[in-house]
């Protein structure tokens, strides 16, 4: 306990790691992303996102009696996945959690690259939730993929429901991060000196969300500085008028 009453270390009371937590408390507690009780497969990368959202769920667990399981999916698309898993595994046994390593098999034609081991991870996370009887995945979506999304869709001719891009929860399908900024997160890391992964293909130009991540959005936000934000208002507003 220190001279101030809080049991946190002085790093972990700065504005960068209370804005998180905050977000996540209001996601858990006020939009029952999370619901007390529920066993939950934290799905991990290693990266940023991931990372930060499995240490703030992990301070966040206890008093809300969420049983979390951590689980890093391998896709074997390039070098490197066995010691980014290593790492993973380590924040969880930091933290006390258990934790799984998957390999997700990508279909090898169909959709695009990154559609098809979506969905392979989402199938080797599904079957870890049945094992472990959870009642939730905790996906790491920022308010800036929901933003790129939204933007990808629309250029793409998507009807009304898909302008409504993804949701808080959906069945299984939880996003505690969903309204908390990439650039917060980053700050979180930094902050508590978080180590984490470093994925090449989110700026890989070959991808389109990278190209939309790192050449559209910043030149809307140089005509339009709120146009993340109004990407996000537009999704809501959107999924209201599909699911009054």
């Amino acid at each position: 306990m220190s001279a101030h009453g809080s049991s946190l270390e002085p790093r972990q009371r700065v504005p960068a790691v209370a804005r998180v937590r905050r977000a996540v408390a209001t996601a858990l507690d006020g939009r029952a992303v999370l619901t007390p009780g529920e066993t939950v497969v934290v799905a991990c990368s290693g990266g940023p996102d991931s990372t930060v959202m499995l240490d703030a769920l992990a301070r966040l667990a206890p008093p809300r009696r969420l049983s979390l399981h951590v689980a890093h999916v391998d896709h074997g698309l390039r070098d490197g996945s066995a010691a980014e898993a290593a790492q993973v595994a380590a924040a969880a046994a930091e933290r006390g959690l258990p934790f799984t390593a998957l390999a997700a098999v990508v279909a090898p034609r169909g959709s695009s690259l990154q559609d098809r081991a979506r969905d392979a991870r989402r199938a080797a996370l599904g079957g870890l939730a049945d094992s472990v009887g959870a009642t939730a995945i905790a996906l790491a979506h920022t308010a800036d993929d929901q933003a790129e999304t939204v933007l990808m869709r629309a250029l793409t001719g998507a009807t009304p429901r898909a302008l409504a891009a993804m949701a808080d929860r959906t069945g299984l399908l939880a996003r505690p991060l969903l309204r908390v900024w990439r650039d917060d997160v980053v700050a979180y890391c930094s902050a508590l000196g978080l180590v984490t992964v470093d994925d090449p293909s989110n700026a890989d130009p070959r991808f389109l969300r990278s190209r939309v991540r790192h050449e559209l959005i910043p030149a809307l936000e140089a005509v339009f500085p709120a146009a993340r934000r109004r990407l996000c208002v537009l999704a809501d507003h959107q999924r209201r008028l599909v699911d009054p």
